[in-house]
């Protein structure tokens, strides 16, 4: 079923996943009961979780706090040992778990949860597995990524934008369901006013009866055409493209002493900083590091915005581990690595005479002192 994005895709799949874990009694009933006196809750990883699902737990009535953080390993992806021990306590202690969301690309660092571990974690506590892939989910296409994949196929559902990745004009999002019958029970409605004589009746899919939005632009034409147009081989060569671009990055940065490696790329969403070695020698310091790591995320969020508002590149922040970092969204079909270094060197003009000022700014605000 085709979304205005990734949000309400993922209200559709979350939605279907609560009430599956209610028997659907909760469309009539609330969530409340006597019978279920326990606290609904849905996990997603620590550090890579997505806005969306505090926003879609809001909308289903379970609450932002229903969310509870599991523990990443080193690369940011979600540890399926300590997921399994967060559901088993869980449990023991009066919660209700109804789904976990794993991570199909990131939005920081384009990283895969480990989906084949989390799935038997979930089979093992017959929580719903939801695999939200709006970053990423289609680099399945790709043979040479088949293994960060692997398990998606187990997914109780799936959400992907064809906006982002598949260069589809605004808006068009996506969710897959594996059992139908789910969906249809979460959303399905009667109303005496769509009622037809038999004659009349329309035997084909209500899209309308299967998710949140009743009232539906046509999506669809615009995905089609997309996918007419560049075919498999096409939409390879363009995922190729942007996932070499986001690999030309990292080899810049590893091989510049201005700048510091946050993460290995993944698909096509890469953080890193820029922390001069004089800086990266001062944050090695304990007794500096506070102090420095605050001057440093002011640079790179002044490098950063002032990048964007000459136009030159449209470059954003995120945090990685607590520390602002440079992210850059590699997934324009025209964007290039020759793009990639222009970029990377405006980045470099802009962090060397921001720097300046800013050191300006501290030693005088020392002196003063």
């Amino acid at each position: 079923m085709l979304t205005s994005g990734g949000t309400m895709a993922n209200h559709a799949a979350l939605y279907t996943a609560l009430q599956s874990a209610t028997e659907f009694e909760t469309r009539e009933s609330g969530l409340r009961s006597i019978d279920r006196p326990g606290r609904f809750t849905l996990y997603e990883s620590a550090h890579e979780g997505h806005s969306s699902a505090e926003r879609v737990a809001e909308m289903i009535g379970v609450g932002s706090d229903a969310i509870r953080s599991v523990p990443c390993d080193e690369d940011l992806r979600m540890d399926p040992a300590a997921l399994d021990d967060m559901l088993t306590a869980d449990v023991e202690n009066g919660r209700i778990p109804f789904c976990v969301i794993a991570y199909v690309g990131s939005i920081n660092v384009s990283t895969v949860d480990p989906l084949a571990e989390i799935a038997d974690v979930c089979a093992d506590h017959g929580v719903w597995m939801h695999a939200d892939g709006a970053c990423g989910a289609v680099g399945a296409i790709l043979p040479e990524k088949e293994h960060l994949y692997e398990g998606i196929e187990r997914a109780d559902s799936v959400t992907l934008d064809p906006h982002k990745w598949l260069s589809v004009p605004y808006s068009c999002g996506c969710v897959l369901f594996r059992d139908p019958d789910a969906q249809t029970q979460a959303f399905s409605m009667h109303a005496e006013y769509l009622d037809f004589t038999e004659e009349e009746a329309y035997h084909g899919t209500n899209l309308g009866f299967l998710g949140p939005e009743m009232s539906r632009p046509f999506r669809a034409l615009k995905l089609w055409m997309s996918l007419k147009h560049r075919g498999v081989e096409g939409y390879r060569q363009l995922l190729r493209q942007n996932c070499r671009c986001a690999e030309h990055l990292h080899d810049r940065v590893v091989a510049a002493d201005d700048f510091e490696v946050l993460q290995e790329p993944n698909l096509f969403i890469y953080s890193f900083r820029y922390l001069p070695t004089d800086l990266r020698d001062a944050v090695a310091d304990a007794d500096q590091r506070e102090a420095i790591n605050d001057y440093v995320d002011w640079l790179n969020q002044r490098i950063t915005d002032e990048l964007r508002l000459t136009g030159e590149a449209f470059v954003t922040t995120t945090e990685i581990r607590d520390d602002t970092a440079i992210r850059l969204s590699i997934c324009s079909h025209r964007t290039t690595p020759a793009d990639i270094d222009t970029t990377f060197e405006a980045l470099r003009e802009h962090g060397e005479h921001i720097d300046a000022e800013g050191r300006k700014r501290v030693d005088s605000e020392f002196a003063d002192n």
